[in-house]
């Protein structure tokens, strides 16, 4: 086996048909698993965006069908919550919403169709991004929407080495694992345009890019008329990720809820492999594609905004496990601060105050703007 970018090499370690993590194990949870998502830690999160989504509704004035297409739906754990927490409390944007599964892994849409095969009254439908077809749809009104899915997607890793950007490389050794190589660019563009990184980064700095990214965020967009994006994931702005403590870069592993540094030294597919989401990246691409920014901020500041402090109320009753589920959701050193919402609008849609982001708009830009 030659070398391969290490795009190529996270690629096929969680998507090969044969080997992947996602394409054959993807184990998400909490007993026997390897990582746990906020919507797998507490029905809360489910319960708070269905609150967002009642509001994006009513911005796109109450279409019938409404959109709910979920990136990377895991075990379909948000999308159940998420349907039956609007069935209780929408129920006319329960009657009208059409959820559709956007997922590559035939054993997470088999645990999809299973878990959604509860709710009555839904229709769901899938997306398999590998089918180079699916695009030939008319536009839809709705939202797309993901939590933990941008931060799976392949990227590049990158090295200043002696004033030079290089690429890191991956090669093959004895026993399944693998090493680093550093060498010219795979492709110029890494480090040029939307990509291009600060000019005084110092020697030895890593990070990464992802193009993946902007081909996803195209292929949805093309989907989309009007609507919403919304993207909740651990990750940073463009500010924060070129500051001298991100200056190994953001790959890491997970396994047995288990942070793994050295993610090559493991055979491919055993383990999950994350990237964190360059936020300023995504708002930049999706802005250049006719995208307003609506809001950008924490998950504490999102879904504090969303009502989550009235959940953990007396009058709820909840368990102290269930309380501490919650608060873990908006810990700052937990999950609080590392995530983060980021909702885009496209088209002809309402402007309201929205309620996850009544605490205002964090910067996105390098020169401290919102957008």
């Amino acid at each position: 086996m030659e070398r391969m970018t290490f795009r190529d090499y996270m690629k096929w370690s969680l998507a090969d048909p044969g080997r992947g993590y996602y394409t054959r194990s993807a184990r998400i949870g909490f007993e026997g698993s390897d990582f746990y998502t906020a919507p797998e830690l507490s029905p809360a999160f489910s319960l708070l965006l269905s609150r967002q989504m009642v509001e994006l509704d009513a911005a796109l004035n109450h279409p019938s069908p409404f959109y709910l297409i979920e990136a990377g739906p895991g075990n379909g754990t948000l999308m159940a919550h998420l349907l039956a927490s609007l069935r209780m409390t929408a129920p006319d944007l329960f009657n009208r919403a059409h959820p559709i599964l956007y997922e590559i892994s035939p054993v997470l849409r088999e645990r999809q169709r299973e878990r959604l095969s509860r709710i009555a009254g839904i229709r769901p439908e899938w997306i398999d991004p590998s089918d180079p077809d699916w695009v030939r749809r008319d536009p839809i009104r709705g939202v797309i929407f993901g939590n933990e899915f941008i931060d799976a997607l392949p990227a590049h890793r990158l090295k200043k080495i002696d004033g030079e950007i290089l690429e890191i490389y991956v090669v093959p050794r004895e026993g399944g694992a693998f090493d680093e190589v550093t060498g010219p660019l795979s492709d110029s563009g890494l480090a040029e345009g939307i990509f291009s990184p600060p000019s005084d980064l110092p020697d030895g700095f890593e990070w990464e890019v992802s193009p993946d990214m902007c081909d996803v965020l195209d292929r949805l967009d093309s989907i989309l008329d009007p609507g919403f994006m919304l993207w909740v994931d651990y990750g940073h702005t463009h500010r924060e990720k070129f500051s001298p403590r991100k200056a190994a870069g953001t790959v890491m592993g997970y396994r047995s809820h288990r942070a793994v540094d050295d993610v090559l030294s493991r055979p491919p597919g055993t383990i999950d492999l994350t990237v964190h989401v360059d936020f300023t990246l995504l708002y930049r691409h999706l802005s250049k594609r006719g995208y307003t920014l609506e809001g950008f901020t924490d998950q504490t500041s999102y879904l504090t905004g969303l009502g989550i402090e009235s959940l953990c109320s007396p009058e709820e009753g909840l368990s102290e496990e269930e309380r501490s589920s919650i608060a873990t959701l908006i810990h700052p050193l937990r999950m609080g601060r590392i995530f983060k919402a980021m909702l885009l609008s496209k088209g002809d849609v309402g402007h309201p105050s929205w309620a996850g982001f009544r605490s205002g708009t964090l910067p996105v830009e390098p020169d401290g703007q919102p957008g």
